[in-house]
């Protein structure tokens, strides 16, 4: 049975910055990113509100720098490959 998509709580999430790539097609991405204590938020602003596209969640022996770096492979693999091939990520129907 496939995981249902539920928005995180980001009422308390912190901003930690933008992830912004290329894909093979030359289209760029850009994410927000928010984080959480177990999580990393990504999403976007629109003239309303914050729209959350997705999380990571986050290992309890790795660096933020690393779950990133992690966050980034698989929204890169997302866009070349498909969603069954990332292997952390939950994102929405939105992506």
């Amino acid at each position: 049975m496939a995981k249902r998509w539920k928005a995180s709580d980001s009422t308390k999430a912190k901003w930690v910055g933008e992830i912004e790539f290329q894909d093979e097609q030359g289209e760029w991405h850009l994410f927000e990113v928010l984080r959480l204590p177990d999580r990393l938020l990504f999403g976007g602003s629109c003239n309303a509100c914050w729209l959350e596209s997705g999380y990571i969640k986050r290992e309890s022996f790795e660096t933020l720098e690393e779950t990133l770096s992690e966050l980034l492979q698989d929204l890169e693999t997302y866009y070349r490959d498909g969603k069954r091939y990332t292997s952390r990520i939950i994102c929405n129907a939105r992506m």
